[in-house]
């Protein structure tokens, strides 16, 4: 609607404006936040069980759904926790960028321990270091494909949680509610606090 209204004003300019337009929603903090927030949020309803066995049975018959319905709440809480993450990240960066104190641009990439660096958050434990590498791999493949678009990127993501070291205990990455939380919780901390002291 906006656009057409530009495009029809007469204006020589109306590209030009909608393109600017675009630019600010790219690297909008709050458009971030809202949508690692609502991420979150459907998360925290995956991984709480809100709903029922019984509701889940009715879904998967009326969808013609042949699965196992707590393996698809399962995987769709790993993309949605895992989405959270990159969204709250790339949050922080934008509001960096926002008050002068960043790079220029917020990063297209699914890349979260980069992004993580990038946004210059607190040093992770080597077990929390190795949970943002598992979201890397659910953003960029694991979470859709059953496996990697190439065998390189397979034995790359091998090579990078061997770079980080061994897990402290079995299972000891593994992505539930609490761990998935508490990281988001350092970035979304950052965030507000940035927020916060630029008076935003």
């Amino acid at each position: 609607m906006l656009w057409s209204h530009l495009a029809g004003s007469g204006d020589a300019q109306p590209k030009a404006v909608m393109d600017t337009l675009i630019e600010m929603w790219r690297r909008a903090p709050l458009g971030f936040w809202a949508k690692a927030d609502n991420a979150r949020f459907v998360a925290c309803l995956l991984w709480r069980g809100e709903t029922s066995d019984e509701c889940l049975s009715v879904a998967a018959a009326r969808s013609g759904y042949h699965g196992t319905p707590v393996i698809a709440t399962g995987e769709a809480f790993l993309r949605e926790s895992a989405l959270a993450l990159e969204l709250i990240v790339k949050a922080v960066i934008a509001q960096k960028i926002e008050v002068g104190g960043g790079a220029e641009v917020v990063p297209t990439t699914h890349d979260v321990p980069f992004l993580w660096g990038k946004a210059a958050l607190p040093a992770l434990a080597v077990e929390d270091r190795r949970r943002l590498l598992k979201v890397k791999s659910l953003l960029t493949w694991s979470s859709r494909y059953a496996a990697p678009k190439t065998d390189f990127q397979y034995y790359q993501e091998r090579d990078d949680f061997e770079a980080v070291g061994p897990a402290l205990r079995f299972g000891g990455e593994f992505l539930d509610w609490e761990n998935f939380d508490r990281i988001y919780q350092i970035a979304r901390r950052e965030f507000f606090n940035l927020r916060s002291l630029h008076h935003l």
